[in-house]
Formats: structure tokens, sequence, C-alpha cells
């Protein structure tokens, strides 16, 4: 039996989704396709792109495709 770990993100407040959404936009002029993607700002733009995602895909979620 393999041993998975399931990655729960915390449920953030609309204040830290304003927040992230904020250092998204810093980050998006200091990151670029050449950054490493080990440097700490693209493990901080990269985070905070997954919280983003996942606070959206519960208060804003898209239908399927008709």
């Amino acid at each position: 039996m393999t041993n998975l770990k399931v990655f729960v993100m915390k449920t953030i407040s609309r204040k830290q989704y304003v927040a992230a959404t904020s250092r998204l936009e810093e980050l998006i002029n200091l990151v670029d396709d050449n950054t490493p993607l080990d440097s700490p700002l693209a493990k901080e733009f990269l985070k905070i792109s997954d919280i983003i995602e996942e606070y959206e895909s519960v208060h804003y979620p898209m239908e399927e495709p008709k």
C-alpha cells in the first residue's frame, strides 16, 4: 500500500485573498522565465499563486463546458 500525503489548504479570508493578489502583482515584476525555481521569490510566487487559485476555486467556481 502506498503512503499518500494529502495536501489540504487552509481556507483564507477575503482580506488575505486581497493581500495575496496584491503581493502577486508585485512579484510579477520581479519573477520571470529566467528566475531559478529554487529562488525565494519564485517559491513565494508559486505558493501565492496556489493560494489564490484555491480561494478562487472555492469562491468563484467555473462551470464545466456544455
